[in-house]
């Protein structure tokens, strides 16, 4: 099968999956066309933002912000970026944590499957690494992630009673019961890189897997992000 023919079937799978959940859930009745409509369209949207992070990742840094900084003394910082592959079906989640020397402290890899819509999948990343980091009792950390969307979303008062939305919700939830004197923020793509290769690592694990040592996928970055 082609790819771009793997790929249509593959979102077309989930989107049947969710028509499931909102006949399920919802009491919700969709017509075929709305089912093969929203799946395409979370093709196109997928594609496009691949186009768009590599025309980014060939972009040389030249303005500020676009290189991973430290954070402030006694602040962890944890990088977050999520990762779609339409062959494999999966989305990967990379989440790695560093000192305020710039030091790795520990990272992890996980993915889930069906593909999604590259906003849920990344506001799931989110709060994934807040759940593992409120586990691991860490204080005073910078979330960052390259999704400006989700930040915007996570940041705003407004109702959202979408998928997103939801999920959204239980990030905030989740930051305001267990993080003191900590923050979410966007960062640009340049200066996420860490995150972004451990994403794409992910979705070619078989199982999850925290790392205390740093992944050699993402050694030399650390060591250059620490000059």
């Amino acid at each position: 099968m082609a790819a771009d023919h793997f790929s249509l079937f593959s979102v077309l799978l989930w989107s049947i999956w969710q028509h499931r959940n909102n006949k399920l859930w919802r009491n919700e009745v969709e017509s075929v066309n709305v089912v093969c409509d929203r799946g395409i369209n979370l093709l196109t949207g997928w594609n496009q933002a691949q186009e768009m992070k590599q025309k980014q990742s060939r972009i040389q840094p030249t303005i500020a912000g676009t290189r991973w900084s430290k954070p402030s003394i006694g602040r962890y910082k944890c990088n977050i970026d999520a990762s779609f592959s339409t062959i494999l079906n999966k989305v990967g989640i990379g989440v790695c944590v560093r000192d305020d020397q710039g030091s790795f402290v520990l990272a992890k890899t996980e993915w889930f499957s069906p593909i999604m819509n590259v906003d849920i999948g990344e506001a799931l990343g989110l709060l994934h690494a807040m759940k593992w980091i409120q586990d691991l009792q860490l204080e005073h950390v910078d979330f960052e992630l390259d999704s400006q969307i989700v930040v915007t979303k996570f940041h705003s008062k407004n109702r959202d009673e979408s998928e997103l939305g939801d999920i959204i919700k239980d990030c905030r939830t989740m930051f305001n019961t267990h993080f003191r004197n900590s923050r979410v923020e966007y960062i640009r793509r340049q200066a996420n890189e860490v995150a972004h290769v451990l994403a794409r690592e992910a979705t070619s694990l078989a199982s999850f897997h925290i790392f205390i040592d740093v992944p050699l996928c993402i050694r030399d970055i650390i060591m250059n992000e620490m000059e």
